[in-house]
This record gives C-alpha cells, structure tokens and sequence, in this order.
C-alpha cells in the first residue's frame, strides 16, 4: 500500500484473531491452532492421578472440556474465566475426593474440608462475576431517603420489575402527615415466663 507521495505505508492491523502484533512483528496463528491452545489450558486444569488408568484419565480431561464448553465463552474475558471455573471445580471435588478416604487422618480430613469449602466460595463468587458481565448479575437499588409532598404518594416495600403499579384513575388513600403519635403508656407489664426446671 502506498501513500500520495509513493511511499510505502504498513497495512493497519485488522481485527482478526489469527493475526496478532508483538513488539510489531506479525504472528499468524491459526483458527485450530487457537483452539488447541485453550484446550490445552483446559487439560492443564485437571489433576493427575499417578495410580489412574489411561481411560481414567482421558474421560477426566473429556468431562473438563466439556464443562468448558457447557460454559460457552463468547469473548476473551469469558475464555478466561471458563478456563478458571474449571479449575476451580476441578480442586474442589479433589479436595472433596481426598477428605473422603477411608484411611484419611482427622486433620488431614478437616484441612480437605476447608480447602473445599474456599474453593466452593471462590467458584460461586466466578459464576456470579461470569453472569454480571453477561448482564445477567441481580440488580440491587437502595433508596437511603424518600421525600413526599403533600398529596404524594410513596410505594413503600419491595417493587419487582414487571410489578403492576395502580393508575392515577385507581382509588389510593394518599400519604397523611401527624404530628404525634400517641404512645399507649398505660399497657400492663407482661410477666416473664420462664421454664420450671424437670424434678429427675
């Protein structure tokens, strides 16, 4: 490509995932060649038994990919995370296995629980990361103060999205100020009950 003058100008770099700028050389990768890559980041998740059978093994590594591609990542960050969550997964039902072994000492079962139990957190905490950035995370508005003229009105309690909300036509009491409330003072003190004691 050339420009007005005839000098040579580079091509600008398109978005194309198979061509990738480092320290401006052009790497060209391919489309499978991407894909074994995070497959292999996938594999990697797995832990590896030393006394598993091959067999063993290659269904571990299937069920990981598919966990994986059960998540359908649909960008970078989404890749990222996926790859994590199975890792994740992946320890955690190893901690799991591990603290049910029939000749597991009490500290070593306890420690496995623990680490479990971090790692079910932890994965919780990414599945809810993965849907607030699919736009999917629980939305939570808190009103700190409402102020209401005279002849306003107030909703007051919880408002679901889709909720119906009475038209101006409906017939709705409107919000009354009073000055004081008057405060029954003259209530009888209730007595405390307490439990007697079983006679053995």
């Amino acid at each position: 490509m050339a420009d007005k003058a005839g000098k040579s100008v580079p091509k600008k770099p398109q978005n194309n995932p198979t061509q990738l700028l480092a320290d401006g050389t052009r790497v060209t990768a391919s489309i499978d060649g991407i894909r074994e890559q995070r497959l292999r980041e996938v594999v990697d998740m797995v832990f590896h038994l030393s006394n598993a059978s091959e067999e063993d093994m290659m269904a571990k590594i299937a069920r990981a990919i598919e966990l994986y591609e059960d998540l359908r990542p649909v960008d970078g960050l989404e890749g990222m995370l996926a790859i994590q969550m199975v890792g994740t997964h992946e320890a955690a039902t190893e901690c799991l296995r591990r603290a049910a072994l029939q000749n597991q000492t009490f500290q070593g079962r306890d420690l496995a629980l623990k680490h479990a139990t971090k790692l079910m957190a932890l994965y919780l905490k990414q599945v809810a990361a993965l849907d607030k950035h699919r736009g999917k995370g629980q939305q939570k508005v808190t009103v700190e103060y409402v102020h209401v003229a005279a002849g306003g009105q107030a909703i007051v309690g919880n408002v679901e999205a889709g909720s119906h909300v009475p038209s101006s036509h409906s017939k709705t009491t409107p919000i009354a100020h009073q000055a004081e409330v008057p405060l029954d003072v003259s209530a009888e003190k209730v007595p405390n009950r307490r439990r007697k004691p079983k006679a053995e």
